[in-house]
């Protein structure tokens, strides 16, 4: 018979404790595909916003491009340009585009602030209000569809338990 120090003991006795704290807060795969539903809802919500409040954007810049006496159509597509070239990413459904959105938004609304603080007309606001807008839900977006990709992953690589003894 083999007997063990009480070192060896208390060692053993300290990783089988350890085990079953991890097992008993690891999340079963009915917990984690009720948290994939509600970022699903979350994502669904948040694609809306940004593709809305995107195309929002978009259409009001041309608009108000266009109501100027020197409009010129190089002049809007210097302006949209830098926001255009994310629609194949919006298309792929690609979480860095959406991160890099947010850095692309900024400069309209550095450009959009003292215009807004200057002669505040409704379209300062409203071009202000949408480059927030898209600024935050582009943010939040990003993060869920990592959310969404860190969950898939995670339930496929969940262990089912077998209660067979």
């Amino acid at each position: 018979m083999i007997e063990l120090s009480k070192k060896e003991t208390a060692d053993a006795e300290a990783t089988v404790t350890a085990e079953s704290k991890t097992a008993a807060t690891m999340p079963s795969r009915t917990d984690l595909h009720a948290a994939l539903v509600k970022v699903n809802q979350k994502l669904k919500f948040g694609y809306n916003l940004t593709h809305i409040s995107y195309g929002v954007f978009l259409v009001l810049m041309s608009w108000l491009n266009f109501q100027q006496v020197d409009s010129s159509f190089t002049l809007l597509l210097v302006k949209l340009f830098p926001l255009i070239i994310f629609m194949p990413g919006f298309i792929q459904k690609k979480y860095r585009t959406y991160s890099w959105l947010c850095f692309a938004i900024l400069p309209y609304f550095v450009w959009m602030t003292p215009y807004l603080m200057g002669r505040g007309n409704w379209s300062d606001w409203a071009m202000t209000l949408l480059t927030v807008v898209i600024f935050i839900a582009a943010m939040m977006t990003s993060r869920w569809m990592q959310q969404q990709s860190y969950l898939g992953w995670q339930i496929s690589n969940t262990p089912t338990h077998s209660t067979a003894n």
